[in-house]
Formats: structure tokens, sequence, C-alpha cells
């Protein structure tokens, strides 16, 4: 079955896994925290967070993307959210260990590489975004309870901004067998 959107048309792409609502209210408790923090940040809304397994870029290579999704998609397994971190000035919320994720990423890429995508090729570092350009007067301090969920699905997410705004929506989705 082929997949085609608008006529062919270039869209950035990325696959992630959705959180579960527990997870979700963790993840924007953490948000809220960190706001009360700052001085000033680019906060992750609420509709846009998700794990990034692997970043596409452009393409409109939908159909192939796809077929690497079934080839990689593995059995459910359960992960949990855990700790925060920064890089710069990004915040994140990291996820423990976890060798069945680790081994989806990596699958994921590279079934992706094999196809002729240009992936990073760079360790594996699970983490959930919550802020950009955080300013803060003070150290930040943030306290993320550990949370664990299962994982049944993956998804082909399009990022697009709308309005000034970054919007994500999926396009496929894969439930793992």
């Amino acid at each position: 079955m082929s997949f085609r959107i608008s006529g062919g048309i270039s869209m950035r792409l990325f696959i992630a896994i959705h959180f579960s609502s527990e997870v979700k209210k963790i993840l924007l408790s953490a948000i809220e925290e960190l706001k009360q923090q700052t001085v000033s940040g680019n906060f992750t809304s609420p509709e846009n967070l998700h794990l990034t397994l692997a970043f596409i870029g452009e393409s409109e290579r939908v159909s192939e993307i796809r077929a690497a999704i079934d080839r990689s998609a593995d059995g459910p397994f359960e992960m949990a959210v855990s700790g925060t971190g920064r890089f710069g000035n990004v915040y994140w919320v990291g996820i423990e260990k976890n060798p069945k994720l680790k081994t989806l990423a990596e699958s994921l890429q590279a079934e992706l590489r094999n196809s002729g995508f240009d992936i990073e090729n760079r360790e594996f570092k699970p983490h959930i975004t919550l802020a950009r350009q955080v300013e803060a007067s003070a150290p930040i301090n943030l306290n993320v309870k550990r949370t664990a969920m299962f994982v049944s699905r993956v998804s082909l997410m399009k990022s697009e901004r709308i309005n000034g705004r970054l919007r994500y929506t999926e396009i496929y989705g894969r439930n793992l067998p």
C-alpha cells in the first residue's frame, strides 16, 4: 500500500514514542516547576511532549520510512522516566537505561540508513526536552518521580510551524506486536 501526503511535498519528520497520561502528568509538573525557577525559556507545549527515537529531517519518502518502522517493530516493553539534566540551556527529563528501548532506536536508525536516509550516527541518549533557551537567576533544582509506562506504539511524526508555534502530528503509527 502506497502512502503519499500532499502530492509528495517534503515534510520535517521524526519517529517518536508518546507518553501515558501518568508520565505526561509528571512531565507537565516538571515543566511548571521549571517555569517557577526561571526568568525565561521556550517551554515544550503539552501536546508536543515525546521521546525521539530517530530524527529524519526533511523528506517526502513516507512509504520507505513506514517500511523501516514496520521492519524494526518488536514487542512492547516497559520504560521509566527518571532524573533530570541539561545540555547548555536545554533542560530535560531522562529515561532509565533500557536495553529494549535502545535496541528499538538503533534498529530504526539502521533501517533508515540502509534505506539511504542521512541519520546521525551517534549514541542514543534518550531524553524528553522540557524547555530550550532557559535563563535562570539561580541554580535550578527539579524533582521528577520515577514513573514507568508500557510502550506499545511507535509513531512517525510531522513537525510544522503554524502561527509561530511548533505542531507535531502523527502521520503513521505502528503498534508493537
